[in-house]
């Protein structure tokens, strides 16, 4: 479970500075309600909201099979549970700046990756 959500952080890190990139780009043309990089960003921000949804599973699924994956053996379920609240609060700000502010979208992406990267080691495992 662990190794799928770091996966899918970093994924969501990579969409998510696209999507900052090419609204920049958009801006840049005047705000062209068509072409390519208006498609390009359409699609951008579709990944970063399928990413994200991706994720919530994963982290509800963790919650109701075995949250102590988590957290690890030794750390009770309380903790387990509120670690899962504080992600799945950080995903849905990422959803809503996905669609309104996607200027704001890298650094937030990055905490949420760095959230993920810094609770497991390497190898999925909980950091001690």
């Amino acid at each position: 479970m662990t190794d799928a959500l770091i996966k899918l952080a970093q994924d969501l890190e990579w969409l998510g500075c696209e999507l900052e990139y090419y609204g920049h780009k958009h801006a840049m043309e005047g705000f062209p309600g068509s072409g390519p990089t208006w498609d390009s960003f359409l699609e951008k921000q579709e990944g970063v909201l399928m990413t994200a949804e991706k994720v919530e599973r994963e982290l509800k699924d963790s919650v109701r099979y075995n949250p102590s994956l988590l957290v690890g053996i030794d750390y009770p379920l309380k903790a387990a549970i509120e670690f899962v609240a504080v992600l799945l609060t950080a995903v849905e700000d990422i959803k809503e700046t996905a669609l309104n502010a996607v200027q704001d979208l890298p650094s937030k992406v990055r905490d949420f990756s760095r959230t993920v990267q810094d609770q497991f080691g390497t190898d999925g495992r909980k950091r001690n």
